[in-house]
């Protein structure tokens, strides 16, 4: 028995060697039947390489097959929405004759266009090349193509982008070496700090996504942008921090390559002529990331507050502008300054008031009953508890929007209290009835705004703050603590605020601009677009729906006699604008102290024009 076991062992000893392996990253081609040490495992590496690549191969050719046709269908049926006019029947629900006479005035034009397309093919086809039709095809498929391409492009989470290409982007060591020495994690594994993701370009910078040590979470690194651009050798508002949903420990980091709060963002209400969807959302600025930054104001209430200089005034009036493009939403404006911010909007406004605190009362109690009236549709109906905006035209009502500047005026007069309650009610339970309250204020105290009045206003708009407890008094208690502090926005970075809307995190951004020339004129298209659906306020008539010597004469107040450019500085004009808008009215000389001051404008010769 021990020599058959001798000669056993002596065998092994004597089995030619098996070859080396192949390296790990190889996968051989063994056939199913093949014996050796791991044939299964290896064979199941084998097919699941095999479908890997064959799976992408099917996903390749789909989307390169798929794209032409989808982008073609895409363009035909965005073509057909325009001929239909859509993008007017979602907006106007009160002037059915409208849209038909745009779906008429459209359809010919498509008619004429296509009859003159189709004249221009035919003569190509007889006279030039027999192909055309087939170049015509091309041309068509081609641009679906790039439709399409374009829009999936755009979809994208993030941008498609390669590591290192395009501007310079620093190395994984250098944002690891920064992330630590701006104490964004702390403790023994702060070695662990890594990189969850590469850096790729995104836009007007970089952006990755950084892990941090296990069992720290990202939300503490929220506010150490400062720390963070100091270790990476940036400026503090380069640097935007993002919570990652789906990791508690991973920070979405964004870097610009300069800082994108000393750029000047024109508003894209400015020359718009076609209605502006209120219920989608209001574009109010951009981010520091160069994204558009939305606010849905049909759910809540919002709290618009800053120092003087710092912005506030452009803020409201891009929220005037965008209801007023809306063409529906009803405006009530209550000015507690009376300094003329918002004149463009009177010709447009269902109530313009300036300084009268008992109109703000008889009008915020009408619209608590209106409310409740709306409550009892919503009940009556069987409906949801909110309104939309199917139900606003099956209900015949729409958005009631009231704005009320230099809040603090109103709330600390005689009857600040009666006020203040009322504007509770609306602002805690009149946006599920579309009954919406924006409150703007200079002043963060408590005697400015009344802290049960800012506890429910749900939406937030902090622009630069002199303290950091102003700034937690606008954006709520704890809110600088947690990196949000609005009294760190440099006095170099006008219009710059943050934006607690939306059920996300607060986001720091700079507001469009809006000068007094884009005013006048998004108030004027917002005029032509009530007065063509029959939403202008009762007792204007779509032909006098500008009063422009109604305007110049308030403009001169006390004065007789104005300079053309003081007149058109009080009006927000240009001066090429006042002398068109003034053509009938003679200019004359000016003479002040005995001396010629330049050619103006008198009052009376404006009174003798409107008493003809």
């Amino acid at each position: 028995m021990t020599d058959t076991l001798l000669k056993t062992f002596s065998d092994s000893d004597e089995a030619p060697q098996q070859p080396a392996a192949e390296p790990p990253s190889v996968v051989p081609d063994l056939p199913l039947g093949e014996p050796g040490r791991g044939r299964w495992v290896r064979t199941l590496l084998h097919h699941a390489r095999r479908w890997q690549y064959g799976g992408r191969a099917i996903r390749a050719a789909y989307l390169i097959g798929s794209t032409p046709v989808i982008g073609t269908a895409h363009m035909i049926r965005t073509g057909w929405r325009w001929q239909r006019a859509d993008d007017y029947a979602s907006a106007i629900s009160e002037s059915p004759e409208f849209v038909e006479k745009v779906r008429t005035r459209r359809r010919h034009t498509v008619w004429w266009c296509s009859g003159a397309a189709v004249l221009a093919l035919g003569a190509s086809w007889l006279l030039i090349d027999p192909h055309t039709p087939q170049y015509a095809g091309a041309t068509i498929t081609a641009a679906g193509t790039v439709i399409e391409t374009r829009r999936r492009m755009t979809d994208r989470k993030k941008p498609l982008s390669f590591p290192g290409l395009g501007r310079k982007t620093p190395g994984e060591n250098a944002v690891t070496r920064a992330a630590v020495a701006a104490k964004l994690g702390t403790g023994r594994d702060v070695e662990d700090m890594r990189l969850a993701s590469p850096i790729l370009n995104e836009g007007t910078g970089w952006s990755t996504t950084l892990q941090l040590p296990p069992g720290q979470r990202a939300r503490k690194a929220i506010g150490k942008e400062p720390d963070f651009a100091s270790a990476l050798g940036v400026g503090e508002t380069q640097v935007v921090f993002d919570l990652v949903p789906a990791h508690a420990g991973r920070l979405d980091v964004f870097v610009a390559k300069d800082d994108p709060f000393l750029r000047v963002y024109p508003s894209p209400l400015i020359a718009r002529t076609e209605p502006v969807d209120f219920w989608g959302g209001i574009p109010v600025g951009v981010n520091g990331r160069g994204r558009a930054e939305l606010l849905r104001l049909v759910d809540a209430s919002l709290l618009v507050a800053g120092e003087p200089r710092a912005g506030k005034t452009v803020a409201t009036n891009t929220i005037i502008a965008a209801a007023a493009l809306a063409v529906t939403p009803r405006i009530h404006l209550f000015d507690g300054k009376g300094a003329g911010d918002h004149r463009p909007w009177r010709r447009i406004a269902h109530t313009a008031v300036k300084r009268d605190p008992a109109r703000l009362l008889k009008h915020l109690t009408r619209m608590v009953a209106e409310m409740e009236r709306r409550f009892d549709l919503l009940d009556e109906a069987g409906a949801g508890t909110k309104l939309t905006p199917d139900l606003c035209r099956s209900l015949g009502v729409d958005i009631e929007l009231t704005i009320v500047d230099e809040t603090r005026y109103y709330v600390t007069g005689p009857i600040g209290d009666e006020i203040t309650g009322l504007m509770v009610d609306i602002a805690s339970r009149g946006p599920a009835a579309g009954v919406i309250l924006v409150l703007a204020t200079q002043r963060m105290t408590t005697d400015a705004i009344p802290g049960p009045l800012k506890g429910v206003c749900s939406l937030r708009w902090a622009m630069r703050c002199p303290d950091s407890t102003a700034s937690n008094a606008v954006l709520g208690p704890g809110a600088v603590g947690k990196g949000f502090d609005a009294s760190a926005i440099s006095r170099a970075h006008r219009g710059v605020g943050i934006l607690d809307a939306d059920g996300a995190e607060p986001t720091m951004m700079r507001s469009y601009l809006l000068d007094d020339g884009d005013l006048a004129g998004i108030a004027e298209a917002a005029s032509a677009l009530r007065a063509a659906a029959g939403t202008l306020p009762d007792g204007v008539a779509p032909q006098d729906a500008v009063d422009v010597y109604g305007t110049v004469l308030e403009a001169f107040g006390d004065d007789e006699k104005l300079l053309r450019d003081e007149l058109a500085e009080r009006l927000g004009w240009t001066t090429e604008r006042l002398g068109k808008e003034l053509a009938a009215v003679p200019v004359k000389q000016i003479w002040r102290d005995g001396a010629n001051a330049g050619r103006g404008y008198k009052v009376a010769d404006i009174q003798a024009i409107t008493a003809r």
